[in-house]
């Protein structure tokens, strides 16, 4: 557990427990945009206030500081090892199988780590395959980007797409391994979450999806894809969890301002509260894991001081309502639009593409 419980929340919990056994704080740090010479003291001071939990990914080119801070913390004794909960990312350009365990075993390397805590794919669909680690975004010859996997063969002149179940096996062996407690999936829709459920089931791994993790907040509820995972015991991660403060496109004067909407600083003030702390409780009330970013130690205690206070049912059902009519997403991801196991393309369409879609659906429904 994590901090101390106020009496007012004695029975709130501050895990949950993942299918594959092991419990996950319900509140941890994220670390997307966290820039190097900023990143590795954000992590110490996190861990000093009482997180016991780190988002990682190797696309954010920032493990190697990461993993030079939780060094200086267990080598001061400060923390071990046991008492943390690490995740992190394998990226689009290592989908095969055979690479999966390399590039797990280079965030080890980073993290200076010997094993992780859970493993997620980043994303389901795949970059063109990149041999080394430097290269993120592969380029097509015309220097655009990124290149899609399908869009070259496999070093044996076979297809380059490569399909989810492959890229499962691959993480399914990094548990076999040691590598990793726990495997799970980031940005997957109910479509990909089910594919992968059929590996594990008709392969009798044992393994299953531990955690989805996926953009959510009170414009962004994910109640459809919670209510899925939770009927598979999929743990739901929410990361821009306050609406991603920081994102270039929420600096826009269109974009909303969660931080700043006054619905919420009313709800938060009637519990002495936050909207900060109204946002991460909006999560952790529905089970849902909260990552929020912080390099400032008041605010990084504030977001764990969310657990001796519950919503009550009208104000959970006025949060989850904020983005039921037109669900808003500050994740600019529509650039990927062009893969076919992109998650969300619908979000994406341009008035013209959405007629076409719906006109689709319309002749699938017919048929």
């Amino acid at each position: 557990t994590i901090g101390a419980a106020a009496p007012a929340a004695a029975a709130s919990p501050r895990t949950v427990r993942l299918a594959s056994g092991f419990d996950m704080p319900l509140v941890g740090l994220g670390t997307w945009k966290s820039k190097d010479g900023v990143v590795g003291d954000a992590v110490k001071a996190a861990i000093r206030c009482g997180y016991r939990h780190i988002d990682c990914a190797h696309c954010y080119d920032n493990e190697a500081e990461i993993g030079a801070a939780l060094k200086e913390l267990f080598d001061s004794g400060e923390i071990r090892r046991d008492e943390l909960f690490v995740v992190s990312k394998l990226w689009n350009t290592k989908h095969e199988q055979r690479d999966v365990e390399r590039a797990l075993r280079h965030t080890l390397a980073q993290l200076q780590l010997e094993y992780l805590d859970l493993y997620l794919v980043h994303w389901p669909m795949a970059f063109a395959r990149a041999e080394g680690v430097a290269e993120n975004f592969p380029r097509r010859a015309d220097g655009s980007g990124p290149m899609w996997d399908f869009e070259a063969p496999r070093a044996d002149g076979s297809p380059g797409d490569v399909p989810l179940e492959e890229t499962w096996r691959g993480m399914e062996a990094a548990v076999r391994a040691g590598l990793t407690r726990s495997i799970g999936a980031s940005n997957f829709n109910q479509a990909q979450l089910a594919a992968i459920d059929y590996v594990q089931v008709s392969t009798k791994s044992g393994i299953p999806i531990a955690v989805n993790q996926v953009e959510s907040h009170p414009l962004l509820p994910q109640t459809s894809l919670l209510d899925f995972c939770r009927a598979r015991k999929i743990v739901v991660t929410a990361y821009s969890p306050l609406g991603s403060p920081d994102n270039v496109r929420a600096r826009t004067d269109s974009d909303p301002s969660l931080l700043g909407d006054a619905g919420i600083a009313a709800i938060g003030a009637s519990y002495g509260k936050s909207a900060a702390q109204v946002l991460v409780r909006f999560h952790t009330q529905r089970g849902v894991v909260a990552i929020p970013k912080s390099k400032t130690p008041a605010y990084m205690a504030a977001n764990l001081d969310t657990f001796d206070f519950v919503l009550s049912e009208a104000h959970m059902a006025e949060l989850e309502a904020m983005g039921a009519a037109k669900p808003f997403r500050y994740g600019p991801n529509g650039g990927a639009k062009g893969h076919p196991r992109f998650p969300w393309p619908e979000y994406f369409d341009s008035p013209e593409e959405a007629a076409a879609r719906a006109a689709r659906e319309a002749a699938r429904e017919a048929d």
